[in-house]
């Protein structure tokens, strides 16, 4: 599955190779007249273009493909004369990058995710970003890699259609520098950095200061789709962690302060207090740790490594437990 997905991640990427970057949406809407939504064209069907950047939606949705449905992808053909400075202004911050970067093409063009709700979406396009969405490892824009799609699905709201929508943008990442968990970071921390990221070798996060959040991140293409509610994945998520077998939550505790290490083990820590004092639930507790450990994967080695292991006498639900229990009763 991953080989695939680095494959579809490829096809998405090559999409503006070798094309002038104000020009690469000629001849990919097939429509006669611009669809309604956003004021931006609908790309056919039956493109090449169409193909491949569903494929890498659906590659992102990993085992929930199957139950999402792709409606429409609209492309960012900048049709209005603000749209058309961005498009312009993301040009000319990839040269000055690549410049200060040793003048060799060193732009480091990836794409990447970003979900919200319709309306929000329809300003960005507008407008442009206005707001920073995380700070989990410094205060900034966050967006996913393609394979990392999952994570941004939180944000997403459906519309009076049941329709959900997000963006895959390209990125001017340049030279990264890693953010620690729980840095409150909102710049970059020396002219040398051009951008933020959670982990250089398999990032998960790709986060932008304010003060490049409109030159550093172009929208590209909307993805307007069908699929299961963020209650409902993260349910699921839970029963698959669930399955596992028993574990409680203070041998879980333990177990991720000695996996994360002690900056992100600091935060685990704090927020194991405020469970036992009941100040967070087990759906906030299983939201936080999911964010704070930053992969799905190494949180079920983490579960793992905790089931079955013994800490006091009376059984305690594990927090994946709870919170599926809490989702259930709303």
């Amino acid at each position: 599955m991953e080989e695939q997905d680095d494959q579809v991640s490829m096809t998405v990427e090559d999409f503006g190779r070798g094309e002038a970057m104000l020009e690469d949406s000629s001849g990919s809407e097939t429509d006669d007249e611009p669809a309604h939504f956003f004021g931006l064209l609908k790309i056919g069907e039956e493109t090449r273009e169409y193909d491949g950047v569903k494929k890498a939606f659906l590659a992102g949705m990993k085992g929930h493909a199957k139950d999402t449905q792709v409606v429409a992808i609209y492309k960012n053909s900048a049709p209005t004369s603000p749209m058309k400075a961005r498009f312009a202004a993301f040009k000319a911050f990839g040269k000055l990058v690549s410049q200060k970067n040793g003048g060799q093409g060193n732009v480091n063009v990836k794409y990447g995710w970003y979900s919200g709700s319709k309306e929000e979406i329809s300003q960005i396009i507008s407008h442009g970003f206005g707001r920073c969405n995380g700070q989990s490892h410094g205060v900034g824009v966050y967006l996913s890699p393609t394979s990392f799609l999952l994570d941004r699905l939180e944000s997403s709201r459906a519309d009076e259609n049941d329709l959900r929508h997000i963006l895959l943008c390209k990125v001017i990442m340049g030279k990264m520098e890693v953010i620690p968990a729980g840095s409150k970071q909102r710049y970059p921390s020396s002219g040398e950095f051009d951008s933020g990221v959670d982990n250089l070798e398999a990032p998960r996060r790709l986060v932008f200061w304010t003060a490049f959040m409109n030159s550093h991140i172009l929208p590209d293409y909307i993805l307007s789709f069908k699929a299961p509610s963020t209650t409902t994945l993260l349910i699921n998520r839970m029963n698959e962690i669930r399955n596992l077998g028993f574990v409680r939550v203070s041998a879980l505790h333990l177990t991720m302060v000695k996996f994360l290490g002690p900056a992100k083990g600091a935060l685990i820590s704090r927020l194991y207090d405020d469970f036992v004092k009941r100040k967070v639930t087990g759906v906030q507790l299983f939201q936080i740790v999911r964010r704070i450990t930053g992969d799905d994967q190494l949180l079920i080695e983490i579960f793992k490594s905790s089931t079955n292991k013994r800490v006091g006498r009376a059984p305690r639900k594990t927090c994946a437990v709870q919170a599926a229990a809490e989702l259930r009763r709303r």
